[in-house]
């Protein structure tokens, strides 16, 4: 990665190279090797201090080439569904925010984010995602909502930065995502946040909002979609705080949809929660414990 950044900085000077390189699955790679920012979220201070300069040169290097090709999200559509595929790009560039390693990778991070909340795409050009949806600035400023943007924007705006170009796109990035923050309605900021597997506590996940919108669970398909997807991060995530409140909503699912248990059962969740039983973390271990015991009790009330 050392030797090959560099070198990737000169060849995204030329149009047909970022192309190219796209078409090579090259967001996705450059996406995943900002993910060392996710890795550092979760460092104790003395570790983060011991990040080397070598490092912290290739966050922004990498960075730099992804801010390169979202000069290109207007023209191509291709590489707005890249950019757009799994919220991996946002979500990597969201957590390299939230760490902030050093101000010239925010400020890069910052810009390509902003780029990506002001697509505008051709009208006349045809839609490339799957589900044949146009990609565009609202696509995007929702996936920056549920990987938690709006809580790194806000600390930002506390912040002294020096440079102008910086402080205007904290300042546009934050009046974009409470702009769009207005128009979703607490559904769809869960759907997003669940889709986007960066779960944080907050108003999504009480027994309030399971009491309301337990049945929009089901889904349009009927397949419990966002069910099958917090019973995934059990496994799939590192986090172990997104663990814990996968654990914790479908303790909730369990609750309050009729014949909830059954599903969660039948999916596969009660084994998964109760091996987290013995976790190491007593967070975790506290939500696990609680969300088998609601998989399990008929009358949850009773033993709370």
């Amino acid at each position: 990665v050392a030797i090959c950044t560099p070198a990737l900085k000169v060849l995204m000077d030329a149009p047909e190279t970022r192309n190219l390189f796209c078409k090579s699955g090259g967001v996705k790679y450059m996406s995943r090797q900002l993910r060392v920012g996710s890795k550092a979220k979760n460092m104790a201070a003395t570790d983060k201090k011991k990040m080397g300069q070598a490092s912290v040169q290739q966050l922004y290097e990498i960075t730099f080439c992804m801010w390169i090709l979202t000069y290109e999200l207007n023209r191509s559509a291709a590489i707005r569904a890249d950019f757009a595929k799994d919220t991996l790009a946002v979500s990597a560039l969201v957590d390299l925010v939230s760490v902030a390693p050093r101000e010239k990778v925010v400020r890069v991070a910052l810009s390509c984010l902003v780029n990506l909340a002001t697509v505008v795409p051709d009208e006349n050009e045809p839609a490339a995602s799957n589900t044949g949806a146009t990609i565009d600035g609202t696509t995007f400023t929702s996936e920056m909502i549920a990987c938690g943007l709006m809580k790194a924007i806000d600390h930002l705006r506390d912040r002294q930065f020096t440079d102008p170009d910086l402080v205007e796109d904290v300042t546009l990035l934050h009046k974009k995502l409470h702009d769009n923050y207005k128009e979703l309605s607490r559904w769809e900021v869960y759907k997003n946040e669940v889709e986007s597997g960066h779960l944080q506590w907050g108003s999504c996940h009480t027994e309030a909002f399971f009491k309301e919108n337990a049945r929009m669970m089901e889904g349009t398909d009927g397949d419990f979609y966002l069910v099958k997807v917090l019973i995934t991060l059990l496994s799939s995530s590192r986090d172990e705080e997104v663990a814990a409140i996968a654990c914790y909503d479908i303790g909730e699912f369990v609750r309050h949809y009729p014949n909830g248990r059954a599903i969660a059962k039948r999916l596969g969740a009660k084994e998964l929660v109760m091996a987290l039983i013995e976790h190491e973390n007593p967070e975790l271990q506290r939500h696990a414990l609680q969300c088998v015991s609601k998989i399990m009790v008929h009358n949850w009330e009773h033993v709370k």
